[in-house]
């Protein structure tokens, strides 16, 4: 039923220290936290549960920063009024954001976008908006279709993962960390233990094992989205015991200095694109093949990531360990970014969501996101806090109906950061703005006058015009 890895055994004797790396990651963590810059005072230093940021290895200088990459307020404007109660913003959208994917698609023509990223969800978006359901059970992204802005499109859905542990495929489940390689297949864990019947037979599925669907029991779309699955054909590839053997082996400490001894629950995944890959056993004569993984687990507070490779290791960065080794005091969560709450003292995340990446990061957050001003407000009512990589950029602002305008394609340019214009019909008020961080006042609101200020930022540089995350301000 569960493969053991005595493979592993002799590795990990083998092992040295993981070799640093310059590759960026979006990630996501289990509690607010802080980014270590400070991100130039804005509000873009706050870093929600439902947010995602970016990791900048390849292109900040150490110690790197955890920078805002898609907030909250770009989802909210993506999903439009998803819960139908006339206002976009929505502080709990997602509930958190648990699982991320990037897709082979986008990494090898251009740059990751919250347009591209496939990630999943603890609290259902409502379906006032998109045809199709976006649940705790799917991996999915919200994008423009011939139905509209604001769409579901699936990596792969709660009716497939069912399908693949032979479960009811209504079943509520609950996905906690994903990776896929077209080479070997997708992983993911789940949030609670539940029983499942594989053909490796009927047993209970712990929240802490890591589990695989092997490509030939996968049927892929032409942009490597998930078509089709063979039922019953899930493989637990890690069982929680040897997740919580490699967490052991790597000596990590937790927020508090203490050395981490297990790993109860997985929480996020990616491939590790420098790790050995192992040949795991199977049931009913299988063989898999299965990559190193970075991961992370709820035990792991100070927000450090591991990887399988050897056995176990904190995995190395273009900065340094992603974790304090034992014996060196605790795991602060500076070494992913994160502003640690005293100097002996870790943050109290883990990472909840891991993908590997190509970004850029260029968002824009209002510091108030709901005005009841019947009177009206003059210019300035509240501030707008933007960063982009650019020198010089401009907002375009439209005061818009209760319902914002579709989107359209970006196309030849924004290439690199948001793919789509949210503002076709732009009343243009422009300021001029000066990266990397800085603030804009909102537009006078005339008496009397409810309804959405949509903003977006455009940058001159890139692809020769780059648009940043969008945001809306509701207006009472």
């Amino acid at each position: 039923m569960h493969s053991s890895l005595p493979s592993l055994l002799v590795l990990a004797a083998l092992a040295a220290t993981a070799t640093a790396q310059g590759i960026d990651f979006l990630a996501t963590f289990s509690q607010p936290e802080r980014t270590l810059s400070g991100s130039g005072g804005t509000v873009l230093r706050n870093l929600a549960i439902n947010e995602v940021s970016h990791l900048g290895y390849s292109t900040m200088p150490c110690p790197m920063s955890a920078e805002k990459w898609a907030p909250r307020t770009a989802y909210q404007v993506m999903a439009g009024d998803e819960n139908g109660n006339g206002f976009y913003w929505n502080p709990t959208l997602f509930g958190a954001i648990d699982a991320l994917h990037e897709p082979v698609s986008t990494a090898v023509a251009t740059q990751s976008s919250p347009r591209s990223v496939f990630f999943s969800v603890t609290a259902a978006m409502g379906n006032n908006v998109s045809v199709l359901p976006f649940r705790p059970g799917d991996v999915a992204r919200i994008v423009r279709n011939g139905a509209g802005d604001g769409q579901v499109e699936h990596f792969m859905r709660q009716e497939q993962f069912n399908a693949s542990l032979g479960l009811p495929v209504a079943t509520p489940i609950d996905v906690d960390a994903i990776a896929y390689s077209p080479n070997y297949g997708v992983f993911f864990s789940l949030d609670t233990d539940i029983a499942v019947n594989t053909m490796c037979g009927a047993f209970l599925l712990r929240d802490g094992d890591v589990v695989c669907v092997p490509p030939p029991a996968l049927t892929m779309t032409p942009d490597f989205r998930v078509n089709g699955v063979l039922a019953m054909s899930a493989i637990v590839v890690h069982t929680e015991a040897q997740m919580s053997a490699f967490v052991a082996n790597a000596m990590v400490t937790n927020r508090f200095g203490a050395c981490i001894p297990n790993a109860v629950d997985t929480e996020s995944l990616e491939i590790d694109l420098f790790g050995p890959a192992i040949i795991v056993p199977g049931c009913a004569g299988f063989i898999i093949q299965v990559p190193s993984l970075i991961f992370a687990t709820e035990t792991m507070t100070g927000a450090s990531l591991l990887t399988t490779a050897f056995g176990g290791q904190i995995y190395g960065t273009a900065c340094g360990l992603a974790g304090t080794p034992c014996g060196g005091g605790p795991t602060l969560g500076n070494q992913l970014g994160l502003q640690p709450p005293a100097a002996a003292v870790g943050v109290p995340s883990y990472v909840n969501a891991i993908a590997h990446t190509r970004s850029c990061r260029m968002a824009l957050e209002p510091q108030q996101h709901v005005l009841n001003v019947p009177f009206g407000a003059p210019a300035g009512a509240t501030m707008i806090d933007y960063s982009s990589p650019w020198a010089f950029n401009l907002a375009l602002i439209e005061i818009v109906p209760p319902v914002v305008p579709g989107s359209v394609p970006a196309f030849p340019f924004s290439l690199l950061c948001f793919p789509d214009l949210y503002a076709p019909s732009i009343l243009v008020h422009a300021w001029p703005l000066f990266g990397p961080f800085g603030s804009f006042p909102m537009v006078a609101i005339p008496p009397a006058w409810s309804g959405k200020v949509l903003y977006q930022n455009l940058g001159f540089g890139g692809s020769g015009f780059e648009l940043s995350t969008p945001a809306v301000v509701d207006v009472n």
